[in-house]
């Protein structure tokens, strides 16, 4: 399938100095959901807002990030008003991570919903809002989107943002932690939801089940660097990152979850050779002083002998 979303050599550095992504470069392909999970401050959401320009002001970025629906290729970074009129809402659809957080308590739901419309410039159509609430599985949508946001549950009122979010048939979903704020039953038949919902869906999500349910391949980041991407990463993981990711992750059944030692580099400091050789168990003297490339799916030369 064609790609819908390349990105190349992406750097993002903050005010502060850090360095949050180091040269990110991945594919997205049309009807595809895509994957990234990593610990927190491995570069997952800085990835989305960088994509929708939603960086603070004063970070550095460089690199590219083509989002191709066949006529048009929209570069993302660095885009002009013009551009982010076209991505935000038309090529890029996003749903944000807590949904009571994301939604104004005094505005009904009704309102949050057709303002996807209203942002555009576009009247909302007559039942519009109605039909988009029950396409992700809220009944009686007329009474319902009367309601406020603190009377209805997280997961319903995620669904709603979702609702929002596929309003102009985004070629993209952007969905940053979708789940985190919802209880482990809601959190999966609200993935269920949105990858239906979605065309392509690039997803940050912290639970690996969740991930393992609905990702037709995963991206494993790691201090700003993807350090394995595929297929089937989660049930074979080769990086030894990816191996103490997944071991981590408590499993029914399996014993406690095994605690991966040490903690990821200052993004503020210079990194010389594999940013995971000090906390890794196979690495070599090689690994502290080359930094390995992403080859054959995976950015390890030990593992990849």
């Amino acid at each position: 399938m064609a790609a819908v979303l390349s990105v190349r050599g992406l750097h993002v550095a903050y005010p502060d100095g850090t360095r949050a992504l180091r040269g990110i470069d991945l594919d997205l392909a049309d009807g595809e959901c895509l994957a990234l999970v990593g610990e927190s401050g491995s570069g997952k959401s800085t990835l989305m807002r960088a994509l929708l320009s939603l960086l603070p002001k004063g970070s550095r970025v460089t690199g590219s990030a083509v989002v191709d629906d066949g006529d048009e290729a929209v570069q993302a970074v660095g885009a002009g008003r013009a551009a982010l009129r076209r991505l935000r809402g038309g090529l890029l659809g996003h749903v944000a991570q807590d949904p009571h957080a994301a939604a104004d308590p005094l505005w009904g739901v009704g309102r949050h919903l057709r303002e996807a419309w209203r942002a555009r410039g576009i009247r909302p159509p007559a039942g519009a809002a109605e039909k988009r609430a029950e396409a992700v599985g809220i009944g009686d949508a007329k009474a319902r989107l009367r309601q406020y946001p603190h009377q209805w549950s997280g997961g319903m009122l995620q669904r709603a943002h979702i609702a929002g979010a596929g309003v102009h048939g985004p070629l993209i979903t952007l969905a940053d932690e979708p789940t985190s704020a919802l209880d482990a039953g809601l959190a999966a038949t609200t993935l269920a939801v949105l990858r239906e919902d979605a065309r392509a869906l690039l997803l940050v999500c912290h639970d690996l089940r969740h991930v393992a349910a609905v990702a037709d391949r995963v991206a494993v980041l790691y201090a700003g660097r993807v350090v394995e991407i595929g297929a089937g990463v989660l049930e074979r993981p080769r990086h030894p990152y990816t191996r103490a990711l997944v071991a981590a992750t408590p499993r029914p059944g399996h014993g406690l979850p095994v605690e991966l030692p040490g903690t990821p580099p200052d993004g503020r400091r210079e990194i010389t050779g594999c940013a995971f050789a000090p906390r890794c168990g196979v690495a070599e003297k090689a690994c502290r002083t080359e930094d390995p490339a992403l080859a054959e799916g995976v950015a390890c030369p030990v593992v990849r002998r």
